[in-house]
């Protein structure tokens, strides 16, 4: 990796433009790496800097590239990106002039991991530091650094392993087998977990449960069912977080930082300094200001259109047929919450004729009644009606769990882990382990949570468990959080569902497609041979 400490440097001045109102208090602007690192001062200033590229990857385009295109749930709506979904040549970065977005991830992260690598190595040596403090913010770097390891091992595989800070230019790297990596991201996770505290002063810092559960998520994505599901039940019957009342709650844009959430990636209400911004509400969002009387505003800001939910989402899943029994989108409020399909004018400048503010504007709806309207009816409606035959690049149900009230520098934090899916995760391993009926009970305590208030909400029986069952309940409670595609991949499912119910990418998915495609400018400023993968 051609890491220097200039690119530390940098990234400490930069920080108090990037980084979240809770772990900034200072900005560093002319202090040589060496001395500045040399401090306790130093020691967390650089720890912060590590959490800077979480925000590029979670807030931005560049995880829901990896994480949303080309899976059975989302496909390419309006976008310039179209290779994540199509699966097309343009992901090779050796086909085009410039390499593919896939840098955006590898570069960061491999920043990220010489920030912490420098926490690390530097807080040895740093005089009159508290002992249990010294092991703590180690503990802490460590956590970064498993989670950027884990991430970056799901999409590429054998990686270049490197544990100690990177102080000058280095022309040569290598890859490890990707057991190797994983051997690093459990000891890393091992030592968070023994060293990290039950709280932080600050939140955003992961704590010891938090290590818990990416731990248990870690084994449960290299199939060892057992120790996933221990990890897993520890967390929830820790007592340090519960699911809350209703699923609507979870997202409510007011009240971010609740009992469920785990661990999240934070910004904050200064939009000063919320460069990079969460901006995925903007793409996910239609272009609902392309129609008379609508303009974006504070919470919805102005779409852009990039993530499309496919048929198979928006029918299928969620069970848009309510006039069927079984689950469905009147008894699960799964679909309502994720999901906006109504828009009202909000526009007085430029409102139609007739109409007033608060009046329907566009309706992008699933609903099966209005799916069976003829066409030459759908233009007597009072509004934009637009059934799911009637989609394209601009207008179609749009993921709404995002949303918060600024501007594009928006301060909403991005839950990484909340309870809900650790109660997945223990019913997914338990059921690799044949324990079914302990598997169906952590299943039903999050369907349960998704039912309408006073309504009944069908059940699963042990009986009806299957990996593809599993895969649906975290596709309804997880729509649109960036974990599709490397669930898809985990349970040996993405291929299969892509083909199924990806008309973009399901032509061209090839099993090489599995990892993806080493960045060419990894490969041409390394002095020895970095292999790409295979079919690439």
């Amino acid at each position: 990796m051609k890491k220097t400490k200039y690119i530390i440097l940098c990234g400490i001045i930069n920080l108090c433009f990037a980084s979240c109102v809770d772990l900034t208090e200072n900005m560093i602007t002319d202090t040589v790496a060496d001395t500045q690192f040399s401090t306790a001062e130093g020691l967390d200033e650089a720890l912060i800097g590590a959490y800077v590229p979480l925000r590029g990857f979670y807030g931005r385009e560049p995880g829901m590239l990896m994480n949303l295109y080309g899976t059975d749930l989302f496909q390419e709506g309006q976008s310039y990106n179209s290779e994540w979904d199509t699966y097309g040549a343009g992901l090779n970065s050796s086909t085009v002039l410039s390499p593919s977005g896939d840098e955006l991830v590898w570069e960061p992260f491999y920043k990220g991991i010489n920030y912490v690598n420098t926490v690390i190595s530097r807080a040895e040596d740093i005089p009159n530091l508290d002992q249990s403090l010294k092991v703590q913010k180690i503990a802490e770097a460590k956590f970064l650094r498993a989670h950027y390891y884990f991430v970056l091992v799901q999409h590429f595989g054998p990686l270049h392993l490197t544990l100690e800070e990177t102080r000058k230019v280095e022309l040569e790297a290598y890859r490890v087998p990707e057991a190797e990596v994983y051997e690093a991201i459990i000891a890393d996770l091992t030592y968070a977990i023994e060293h990290l505290p039950s709280q932080q002063p600050q939140y955003g810092r992961p704590t010891q449960i938090a290590a818990v559960n990416h731990l248990a998520k870690v084994y449960l994505t290299i199939g060892n069912w057992e120790k996933a599901a221990s990890l897993a039940i520890q967390v929830i019957t820790s007592g340090r977080h519960r699911l809350l009342d209703q699923y609507k709650d979870v997202f409510d844009p007011f009240n971010q930082r609740h009992e469920e959430v785990i661990w999240a990636v934070q910004w904050g209400d200064n939009p000063e300094v919320n460069n990079p911004g969460n901006e995925l509400q903007r793409y996910f969002a239609p272009r609902q200001w392309l129609l008379a009387g609508l303009i974006g505003d504070d919470m919805y800001h102005t779409g852009i259109a990039r993530f499309w939910p496919t048929d198979y989402a928006l029918t299928t899943l969620f069970g848009n047929d309510y006039r069927k029994e079984g689950l469905h989108i009147r008894n699960d409020t799964r679909y309502s919450v994720t999901f906006k399909e109504v828009w009202e004018y909000n526009d007085a400048p430029n409102l139609p004729q007739g109409k007033s503010i608060g009046d329907t504007a566009a309706w992008f709806t699933n609903d099966p009644i209005i799916q069976e309207v003829p066409d030459a009816d759908v233009a007597k409606y009072p509004y934009r009606l637009v059934r799911i035959k009637d989609r394209n690049t601009v207008n179609s149900p749009t993921v709404q769990k995002h949303r918060y009230p600024y501007t594009r520098n928006n301060g909403r934090d991005y839950m990484y882990m909340r309870l809900a899916e650790t109660y997945l995760i223990a019913s997914e391993a338990l059921m690799m382990q044949g324990k079914l009926d302990e598997a169906a009970f952590y299943f039903n305590e999050v369907r349960k949570r998704a039912a309408f208030p006073g309504m009944a909400i069908p059940l699963i029986r042990p009986e009806q468990l299957s990996i593809d069952e599993i895969l649906d309940e975290r596709g309804r409670e997880l729509c649109g959080e960036l974990h599709r595609w490397t669930d898809l991949k985990r349970t040996g499912k993405l291929i299969e569902r892509v083909r199924k119910y990806n008309p973009y990418g399901g032509p061209n998915i090839q099993e090489h497609h599995l990892l993806r495609p080493i960045p060419q400018t990894q490969i041409d400023r390394t002095k020895n041979d970095f292999a790409q993968n295979p079919g690439y």
